[in-house]
């Protein structure tokens, strides 16, 4: 029940995030980048990113995590492993 209504918080959060601002693209430094459910490393991996996957950034969470977006799912990536951000649209 935790896991559910912690995506659902966050999906909240992305929309909101993304309602009327444009879409920023992101591509990951390495391959093999973690995306979690929460921000942190203790929590569920949701997938794992290589630098072809569409990345886009929704916003900064705080001073080490972001908020992505990622083959259809949403979670925390952390900043260092953002390599660049661009605005654009799908």
């Amino acid at each position: 029940m935790k896991k559910v209504i912690f995506t659902l918080a966050l999906l909240v959060q992305v929309g909101f995030a993304m309602a009327g601002s444009k879409v920023r693209l992101a591509q990951v430094r390495h391959e093999n980048v973690k995306m979690f459910q929460q921000a942190g490393t203790s929590t569920a991996v949701l997938q794992t990113l290589s630098t072809t996957d569409k990345v886009e950034y929704v916003r900064k969470h705080n001073a080490h995590w972001a908020i992505v977006t990622a083959n259809g799912k949403a979670g925390y990536v952390l900043l260092s492993e953002i390599a660049k951000l661009k605005a654009g649209a799908e």
